[in-house]
């Protein structure tokens, strides 16, 4: 028998981009993170047209069919939002949003993920499979890099949370370009895979099956749940405290970190609090 835990809080921004599929019946969960283009569409149409197709396509597909028919229904969407067709808007103006998702079959699982959502597996003999690769972290880095060389020229230990959100508002402008950049890296080699609608998005898909020989425990978890200052493999460590403490914890302890750190300073990140979702599935 499967259980399943599950946190999902809205971050900092007026609009939670996150969503997320919980179908026991089918043992079919997901995590999807939207991401709003600059200046674009919203990353809420890309998460919540996923997650339509997930909850009200025919659920004979397999998981990648799923995932392939929610992409094909973004292009459409954006299309009519935008007018345009998909190859022909700018990388920074598309909804887009990741995924990590599983379906549980009596001997195997399947699995699909795109973006910085993440899918770990947890054994009985304690071990821990990483089945996804974030690559986005590393253009985020140097976003942060320079955002926070700049913040650090401008601000002292005296300065109060007003003045440090004007200064923190006008250097995050200044690094619009590094953030366009990274954005025209989406479904290429040298840059990240994400859900856009194109066809690039399912080539760059990570995908497979799992036999679940003596599997325990398997986590699905978006951006915002990752343990701050870490020092070494963050997304080893965030996974082996939700497998300890539960995803609740995690989930309470991130939200702790972020709310001692108002000026940013100790977890140096892009916004104060991302959105943050998470599925912790048990097998009995």
């Amino acid at each position: 028998m499967i259980h399943f835990s599950k946190v999902y809080k809205q971050g900092s921004n007026p609009v939670n981009e996150d969503a997320y599929v919980v179908n026991q019946k089918k043992e079919l969960f997901a995590v999807i993170d939207g991401a709003t283009g600059l200046g674009g569409l919203s990353g809420k149409i890309a998460a919540e047209t996923i997650q339509n197709c997930f909850d009200t396509g025919n659920f004979e597909d397999s998981l990648i069919k799923r995932v392939s028919k929610g992409n094909t229904d973004l292009a459409k969407k954006t299309k009519q939002e935008l007018g345009q067709e998909i190859e022909t808007i700018a990388k920074e103006k598309r909804s887009a949003c990741g995924i990590a998702a599983i379906q549980i079959h009596e001997n195997y699982m399947e699995y699909a993920q795109s973006g910085d959502c993440m899918i770990f597996v947890a054994y009985q003999d304690g071990g821990v499979q990483t089945l996804s690769y974030d690559h986005v972290m590393r253009l985020d880095q140097k976003a942060i890099s320079e955002l926070y060389g700049a913040i650090a020229k401008r601000v002292n230990q005296e300065i109060d949370g007003e003045a440090f959100q004007e200064i923190y508002q006008e250097e995050k402008e200044r690094i619009i370009p590094i953030l366009k950049a990274n954005r025209e890296k989406l479904n290429t080699r040298g840059g990240y895979s994400i859900i856009d609608g194109t066809t690039e998005a399912m080539e760059y898909l990570t995908s497979g099956r799992v036999p679940l020989h003596q599997v325990e425990k398997i986590l699905l978890i978006t951006d915002g749940m990752q343990l701050h200052g870490v020092d070494g493999n963050v997304w080893k460590e965030t996974a082996n405290f939700a497998f300890q403490y539960g995803i609740d914890s995690l989930l309470d302890y991130v939200v702790q970190q972020e709310g001692t750190d108002i000026f940013l300073r100790n977890y140096p990140r892009l916004k104060h609090a991302d959105d943050k979702t998470g599925i912790l599935v048990e097998l009995g």
